[in-house]
């Protein structure tokens, strides 16, 4: 389905963003919460840099994925966002980072949706919640997915589906779940539909 996907550039502001006409979906998501792993997973390529120490992504940073998704040839972007919630960086450059995420979404007009990421682990807290809200009163789709679902024990994931769904006011068949080993068609198919 991915025929190809490339690091296109990173944007420390918005005026820095190239030019480029491609349908945009913005992954966001708190701290460490694995939005490069996410992309990684997602397009099958190692074209997002990992780290292990958080608040390593301080820009936005633009992805091109081209594949052919229901027999049509397609591309579009996908843009990882700086982490928010970490408490090492200091409050005037989380504040910098805040800014940039809201301003953002608030005024890129190739923005199809947002991809909402949260540890399987932790409920939604304020920073998530906003971001939600955020997206509901832009009318930008908000797609919640669950990171680091493998780690769970089977036993464990229809509790954690439902915490996490309870928290953002979401019924559990709404969310969807992201892990080593666990297939990406289903997030794909919700992408493609709000995308094109």
């Amino acid at each position: 389905m991915i025929r190809a996907a490339e690091f296109l550039f990173g944007a420390p502001s918005l005026k820095a963003i190239r030019k480029q006409n491609l349908p945009e979906i913005a992954i966001i998501g708190r701290s460490n919460v694995g939005k490069s792993t996410f992309i990684n997973r997602l397009t099958g390529r190692k074209v997002a840099r990992v780290s292990g120490n958080p608040g390593s992504t301080r820009e936005l940073n633009f992805y091109q994925v081209s594949g052919a998704w229901n027999g049509v040839d397609r591309a579009l972007c996908l843009v990882d966002m700086p982490g928010f919630g970490f408490a090492k960086l200091s409050k005037q450059a989380r504040e910098e980072i805040s800014r940039l995420a809201v301003d953002f979404l608030r005024n890129r007009r190739h923005l199809r949706a947002v991809v909402l990421l949260n540890d399987c682990r932790r409920d939604p807290q304020d920073d998530e919640l906003a971001i939600q809200a955020l997206c509901a009163d832009l009318g930008i789709p908000c797609v919640v997915i669950l990171t680091k679902f493998d780690t769970l024990r089977q036993n464990d994931k229809p509790k954690a589906l439902k915490n996490v769904a309870t928290g953002f006011n979401l019924d559990p068949s709404d969310l969807l779940y992201t892990g080593e080993k666990i297939d990406t068609d289903t997030i794909w198919q919700r992408l493609l539909g709000v995308a094109f």
